[in-house]
């Protein structure tokens, strides 16, 4: 049996207490430490710096360097083509490593390191257009009192949950929807294992769909993280988002467009999946049974609109 591949990654353990809920750098909003920290956002080789002062890397293989083209914004929310050139360049890390925030860590100082990310400032970017990852920075720095201390707090966490995931304060789910690297590899992974099924909907269908909104594939990852033990079975999973796919190809202008409506569904669909046993069934048995669901759902909504 061959060797498994070794990754570099942060120091697992010291990252955790580097990014703990009461260590040094979260452990006191507004502190001198999270101000530096924040000063060393600004410039990719002082932020490089810290992060190696503060948390070393361990040996391993250094995954390809990504070579699509990023602006700030892109990084941020990346498109369809990026997500998936993403996990075409990093198809072999296996899921064992890349639910590790250490390892998009890593990842992430790596590019910043190549130039890929341009500027390490852009880790703190966070909602609309209107204000840059370094204007944010000097906002968190120069608002003094609890103000300050409350935006200087709000921006590492950003920072963090950019660079690796923050499942210190988000749970499991967050290596999934928060780095923007991590998110590109889990959300391509899974529309590329559906779009492989014989009888799934067409990759860009389904691409479309799990890409609804930012709360639209929380929603979904909490469907497969948090509700693991109902709806555990890759089968159903995947069954269920191809069908939810179907749904919004043939329905654009459906109720479940909505993250709130999803958010139903996946509710009712528990509830199905714990008075069934859907694992036991084929993928298109699974699929119809979610169609019908959410078409009825859909249905509803529209009624009561």
């Amino acid at each position: 049996m061959p060797a498994q591949t070794k990754y570099a990654e942060r120091e697992e353990g010291a990252y955790t207490a580097f990014t703990a809920i009461r260590g040094r750098l979260l452990g006191d909003k507004g502190s001198p430490f999270q101000h530096k920290f924040l000063t060393a956002a600004k410039r990719s080789d002082a932020f490089i710096e810290l992060m190696d002062e503060e948390v070393g890397a361990s040996s391993g293989e250094s995954v390809p360097t990504f070579n699509y083209p990023l602006t700030e914004q892109s990084f941020k929310e990346m498109t369809a083509d990026q997500e998936e050139a993403a996990f075409a360049a990093w198809a072999s890390v296996p899921p064992r490593v890349a639910c590790r925030v250490s390892f998009w860590a890593e990842v992430t100082i790596q590019h910043i390191r190549a130039g890929v990310i341009q500027e390490s400032y852009w880790l703190a970017a966070n909602g609309g257009r209107s204000e840059s990852g370094n204007e944010r920075i000097d906002r968190a720095l120069q608002v003094e009192g609890e103000a300050g201390a409350k935006l200087a707090d709000e921006c590492v966490r950003t920072v963090l949950r950019r660079m690796s995931g923050l499942p210190a304060a988000r749970g499991n789910r967050s290596v999934f929807v928060n780095p923007s690297f991590g998110q590109a590899w889990w959300r391509e992974r899974l529309v590329a294992r559906i779009a492989a099924r014989d009888g799934s909907e067409d990759k860009r269908a389904i691409s479309n769909a799990v890409r609804s909104s930012r709360q639209y594939w929380e929603n979904l990852v909490n469907m497969i993280v948090s509700r693991g033990s109902v709806l555990g079975s890759v089968n159903v999973q995947d069954a269920f988002v191809n069908a939810l796919a179907k749904h919004l190809r043939v329905r654009p202008d459906s109720a479940l467009r909505s993250a709130n409506s999803l958010r139903a569904a996946l509710r009712r669909f528990s509830n199905i999946a714990a008075s069934q046993e859907l694992g036991v069934l084929e993928f298109n048995e699974i699929g119809d049974i979610s169609e019908a669901l959410l078409d009825q759902i859909a249905t509803t909504e529209d009624a009561s609109n």
